[in-house]
């Protein structure tokens, strides 16, 4: 029989029990009606998404289908201007004849050429520079193209711009180039197969031309030409056997090799014989005359060949070459146009190599009077005429805004001025350079006649050379004329010089 105290212990403990049988019962009741809750949730969802799904397919896709067939997007192309070619004055270069060497011309991307390089982009039917400065500064002259991608309606109506990108235009290209002084120089070259190339004091291109030439606007009715060669820069890609205007080297480096000096005389003895072989004083072999004792600047003032056989063998062919090398010859100028030739500068090595001979005295003959195997290009004289004159060797250029650089020879100024003053004879009465005579003011020149590998038979003519520094007191601009197979530097390359400084002359530069 249970005491009190179990008793009331029992019914305590049926108490909490029925308490906690209540308690979960509740809890089993909320958690079935959240479960609901969240599955009626994610069933409406569905059923709305499905719906979404039904419509666009079923009830809007007529109009989808509608709207991508009648409307399109498209890229409408904002094409850059292209920058411009200036002279140093700021005129715009014409596209003619005369500028066609130097400018170059343009045409139609071809097949081969579609699509993108260096960042650039062409598509059938653009344009895109050829030859000369054209070509070199495409990149910079060309600019980047924009343009707009837009939406456009059926009747390409425009119906709203989904993005632009502006275009750049090209960078203007301004030249050292003096387009009166271009134009004078083509004109007084007459057509006649040659160039001439002018350049300041600081190796800045003032006029470069190349005879006959291209109409850059026309450039088809050229291309089947094979006898003029009008595509052909013949200032910076001709070479050819400088002549007489060589002995500007010859004699500064016998003074500079303390072999000669102002004092030093040879006899003309009208030709030198080595052996079987003859080499002439062009006097003697014209006229059959000597000139007796003669110093330098009268050797230059005739274009004494004697003399400058008897520098060069004086000098040697090693320091002889060492020297020619200083002024510039057997390299590129660096001007900025494609083709330039570096020419030949023969030596003992390379002789060897290509005759498998040795060096003989007759070679440094021909060397010391600028014939031989020695090959040089307009561009090339002309510089090397700047250096004769003032004792530098520049950088060459066509840019107006290029800084360019002048490195000291090491001549002596009383060197220098002996050169000047036999230049100065020579276009003075009694040189070689007759057309130049009475000029005013005076001008510091020199003459060649070139002998060439052209000449096949009594009738071939010889390249005619001048090369001048104007004024002579103190020159302000080089110009080197050179003719083709015309005859003698003086009579033929003369009267073209003159006739283009006249001009310039006139026009008050």
């Amino acid at each position: 029989m249970k005491t009190d105290w179990q008793e009331d212990l029992l019914i305590t403990s049926q108490i909490k029990r029925r308490g906690y049988q209540d308690l979960e019962m509740k809890n089993s009741r909320g958690v079935r009606v959240r479960v609901r809750v969240v599955w009626s949730v994610f069933v409406v969802a569905i059923a709305i998404i499905v719906a979404k799904t039904v419509y666009l397919q079923v009830v809007e896709r007529g109009q989808h289908v509608l709207t991508a067939e009648t409307n399109h997007v498209e890229l409408k192309r904002e094409v850059a201007p292209r920058g411009a070619i200036t002279d140093r004055r700021g005129e715009i270069l014409v596209r003619d004849q005369a500028t066609a060497p130097i400018v170059g011309y343009m045409s139609e991307v071809g097949e081969g050429e579609v699509g993108c390089r260096d960042g650039l982009c062409y598509q059938s039917g653009m344009m895109i520079g050829r030859a000369g400065l054209e070509q070199i500064f495409e990149s910079s002259l060309r600019g980047r193209d924009g343009g707009r991608l837009v939406e456009t309606d059926a009747r390409g109506i425009e119906v709203r711009e989904l993005g632009s990108n502006q275009a750049e235009a090209g960078t203007d290209l301004k030249l050292s180039l003096d387009r009166r002084l271009q134009e004078i120089m083509y004109s007084a070259l007459g057509g006649r197969k040659g160039s001439a190339v002018a350049m300041d004091i600081q190796g800045r291109v003032l006029g470069l031309v190349s005879s006959p030439s291209y109409d850059p606007n026309k450039v088809t009715d050229y291309l089947n030409d094979k006898e003029n060669l009008y595509f052909f820069n013949r200032a910076i890609s001709g070479t050819y056997a400088p002549g007489s205007v060589f002995k500007l080297v010859t004699g500064l480096s016998g003074l500079a090799e303390g072999k000669i000096d102002k004092t030093t005389q040879y006899e003309d003895t009208g030709e030198i014989r080595v052996g079987d072989y003859r080499y002439g004083n062009w006097y003697f072999d014209q006229y059959g005359a000597k000139e007796g004792k003669i110093d330098l600047v009268r050797a230059y003032a005739r274009s004494n060949d004697i003399y400058f056989y008897k520098v060069g063998e004086e000098v040697g062919v090693d320091s002889l070459v060492k020297w020619v090398r200083r002024f510039g010859l057997g390299e590129k100028t660096g001007i900025e146009l494609p083709g330039e030739a570096a020419g030949l500068v023969p030596d003992r090595l390379w002789k060897e190599r290509r005759t498998g001979e040795k060096w003989f005295l007759g070679n440094t003959y021909h060397l010391s009077i600028g014939q031989g195997d020695l090959l040089v290009t307009p561009l090339q004289v002309a510089r090397m005429t700047l250096a004769a004159v003032s004792g530098r060797k520049c950088s060459v250029t066509l840019l107006a805004d290029k800084a360019v650089a002048c490195n000291d020879l090491g001549l002596k100024t009383e060197d220098i001025d002996l050169v000047r003053e036999g230049m100065r004879q020579a276009c003075a009465s009694g040189g070689t350079a007759f057309p130049f005579f009475q000029f005013d003011p005076y001008v510091l020149c020199k003459t060649g006649t070139a002998q060439h590998s052209g000449q096949k038979t009594e009738t071939d003519l010889p390249h005619a050379w001048i090369t001048v520094a104007y004024p002579g007191e103190n020159p302000e601009m080089i110009l080197t004329v050179m003719l083709e197979a015309a005859g003698e530097g003086s009579a033929e390359a003369g009267p073209v010089a003159k006739e283009i400084l006249t001009q310039w002359k006139e026009i008050g530069n």
